[in-house]
């Protein structure tokens, strides 16, 4: 509930229009820095009337505005170079300062290029004449069957140019764009209506003529371009969609970079023309505008055709207009994400946000999922956007900001009261784990167990007391202390509890209060993980000049009762029963045989295929009167070392004629074996025992059992 009703109060936030400029914000940052970087479309180019082509002819005595005629050299040498298109993004509205004849001069060579396009400006100010003239310039506009996308724009007039160069000029198309509510330009409108015609956008104008488009559809989602006879680039015939935002316009995929297109002074392609016709080697020769689209406009800051987009505060009028042309060629619009889609995200990750705070218990957990849906979020509108769609991250990740803060304070009044008890109770003397596990069923805490099939661990340092004598009681503690962190906390990382501590003794257990069905092989991988680091404990000891320990391991898997352990008011989580006794003798069994970790045939059958081990003995223990099969722990699965399995084998063997009352034989393969491994406690043991039994004959109800009388 939490989940959807944040996710429905963010969508309304969105629809009303509230989220708006932070959504236009971070479209903003991707193209600044998630838009690849390309190489400049070779096909477009752009003639810049700049400050440095204004200084130079002033130099000359020619002040602005210039006559018409300075643009006629450009539209003549980009015709003589084969220029695909000459565009102007300049209004040429009111009739030259330099008199008719200087139009006239203009308007012959766009008809001789007969590939010029002029800019008309549609405003929403009345005129006297309403704009279009009746000399047939409403035929020009564009026929477009289907439902129109566009809202009407109110458009009451119409400003077009002077009409010799509307007459030469091989098309029109429209300038007039508004900005985003925030003043930066990322949408052009590609047709809008005037009096019973669409008109297309400048280069859009100057595409289709090319194409020879002459059939536009309004879909549900974009306009359909249809050619039904031949045209210059595309074959004899083609047909496109362009994908257009719900309001009619096309969000601009902006190329990265300062200078996306090629530039070109005026002032040199001028000269440039002047120079060919002399005879002389142009600045630019004629193949830079080769089969190019060029786009004439102004880029000097006081002619006012500078913009804000998402890329540059002040970017020239013109590389808009180019914008939308490279788009339209090669094809690479920027689709956003369909509202459906969009609305799913928001709510979907609104609920999964609320869901992670409430049902997850570990604080740490909690904040790392909110950092890692804010990223995931991010991260899918960085990779859509590289991919052509435009996912408004705004509303997602408000969402989920909301549905943490709205989730959180709700868990903190309610269940959190309970939790926070349970862990300032539990804090100290419990593991994390099974404060978790309570955290979750807060029932478990009365007295009462349950049966279940466990693993027990026990361990204790050999010698420990004799040798603690010698240092103070400040040493000691701090050498306890460091012993028990480390082996505490391989014990936890693989799973298991920590019952008690006693002195230097641990008591462990595998299997509750979370069921985990390798439980035997958990316990014998964190016992042989505790000798490794017990062994560079040591080497870290001698160099301080500490005492040196080692430490025997018992682990036995059977059933017990497991649950809480005392009076009403002071209890533990602890085991109990006739297997946690065996795991307990396992571990002073160690001294018998001189080996690190003992296990019981049990726990030795479960974790078998997890690590490697050796039989040492048949065992009865003191105490418990019936045997028990034993083993040494020596290794995860895989990684005995290659002497070891030789030990192994000559042990196995040696061990199979000692129970058969072979002394003699079986104290030569257990001496064998101490010659691979001088210090191998259970060949030493049994080397010993074939000595002692040497030359007798116990019988045949000899059972081979080895029984301990002290624990």
């Amino acid at each position: 509930m939490i989940g959807l009703l944040v996710g429905l109060l963010v969508l309304g936030l969105e629809f009303s229009g509230l989220l708006e400029g932070y959504s236009l914000q971070t479209l903003d940052l991707l193209f600044q820095k998630a838009l690849p970087s390309r190489p400049r479309p070779a096909d477009i180019v752009l003639i810049e009337v700049d400050q440095a082509s204004l200084d130079f002819y002033q130099s000359q005595g020619l002040t602005w505005p210039w006559p018409r005629q300075m643009y006629a050299p450009i539209i003549d040498y980009c015709r003589q170079a084969g220029a695909t298109a000459i565009i102007f993004d300049v209004l040429f509205t009111e009739g030259s300062s330099y008199g008719q004849e200087d139009d006239l001069r203009l308007a012959q060579s766009l008809d001789r290029a007969d590939n010029g396009f002029l800019p008309l400006f549609f405003t929403r100010n009345p005129r006297k004449d309403n704009g279009l003239h009746p000399d047939g310039l409403q035929n020009q506009g564009l026929i477009v069957a289907g439902q129109p996308l566009v809202a009407e724009p109110g458009y009451q007039s119409v400003v077009l140019p002077v009409p010799p160069l509307r007459a030469a000029a091989a098309g029109l198309g429209n300038v007039e764009a508004r900005p985003d509510s925030d003043g930066v330009y990322r949408r052009l409108t590609l047709l809008v209506p005037f009096q019973g015609r669409w008109w297309p956008q400048l280069a859009m104008a100057a595409y289709l003529h090319h194409h020879r488009v002459n059939t536009l559809t309004w879909q549900l989602r974009g306009l359909q371009l249809e050619s039904t006879g031949p045209n210059k680039t595309r074959g004899p015939y083609f047909s496109e969609n362009i994908p257009l935002l719900p309001d009619g316009s096309l969000l601009l995929k902006y190329r990265p970079g300062p200078r996306p297109y090629r530039r070109y002074v005026a002032a040199n392609v001028i000269q440039s023309y002047v120079q060919s016709q002399a005879g002389e080697q142009p600045t630019h020769p004629l193949s830079e505008f080769s089969q190019k689209w060029v786009l004439v406009g102004f880029t000097a800051p006081g002619l006012y055709d500078l913009k804000p987009t998402p890329l540059s505060p002040i970017y020239p009028g013109v590389a808009i207009q180019a914008t939308l042309l490279d788009n339209l060629l090669n094809r690479d619009f920027l689709v956003p994400l369909p509202r459906v889609g969009a609305l799913l995200l928001t709510l979907g990750i609104s609920l999964a946000a609320a869901l992670t705070v409430l049902w997850v218990p570990a604080l740490w957990l909690t904040l790392l999922s909110l950092i890692g849906y804010l990223a995931l979020t991010t991260a899918l509108a960085v990779w859509l956007f590289v991919s052509g769609v435009w996912l408004d991250a705004v509303p997602p990740l408000v969402a989920v900001v909301f549905a943490f803060g709205v989730s959180a304070a709700y868990s903190y009044s309610t269940e959190g009261r309970q939790k926070r008890v349970i862990r300032r109770t539990f804090a100290h003397y419990m593991s994390d784990t099974l404060i978790q596990d309570l955290l979750k069923n807060p029932d478990k805490l009365r007295l009462g167990g349950e049966r279940r099939e466990m693993t027990i661990f026990f361990s204790d340092l050999a010698g420990f007391t004799s040798v603690s004598e010698g240092l103070s009681p400040e040493d000691l503690v701090t050498l306890l202390n460091e012993y028990l962190t480390q082996m505490t906390d391989i014990i936890l990382a693989r799973g298991g509890i920590i019952d008690k501590y006693e002195g230097d003794a641990i008591m462990a257990f595998w299997g509750a209060p979370i069921s985990q069905p390798d439980h035997a092989a958990r316990a014998c991988l964190a016992a042989l993980e505790q000798q490794q680091q017990l062994t560079r404990l040591r080497s870290e000891w001698q160099a301080r000049g500490l005492p040196q320990f080692s430490a025997r391991m018992g682990i036995n898997t059977g059933e017990v009762v497991v649950g809480n352990l005392g009076s009403n008011t002071r209890f533990d989580f602890t085991v109990i029963g006739d297997a946690v006794n065996l795991a307990s003798r396992l571990e002073g069994a160690n001294k018998s045989y001189n080996s690190g970790i003992l296990i019981s045939e049990t726990t030795a059958a479960q974790a078998a295929a997890q690590v490697e081990l050796r039989e040492l003995d048949v065992l009865a223990v003191k105490g418990r009167a019936t045997p028990v099969r034993v083993y040494e722990v020596l290794a995860p699965k895989g990684q005995l070392e290659p002497v070891m399995v030789q030990v192994r084998e000559l042990f196995a063997q040696g061990l199979a004629l000692y129970r058969r009352q072979r002394w003699t034989e079986a104290q030569a393969l257990f001496q064998q074996v101490l010659e691979l491994r001088p210090m191998d406690g259970p060949a030493q043991k049994f080397l010993a025992r074939c000595q002692t039994l040497a030359g007798q004959q116990l019988g045949p109800d000899w059972d081979g059992v080895f029984r301990l009388t002290t624990k």
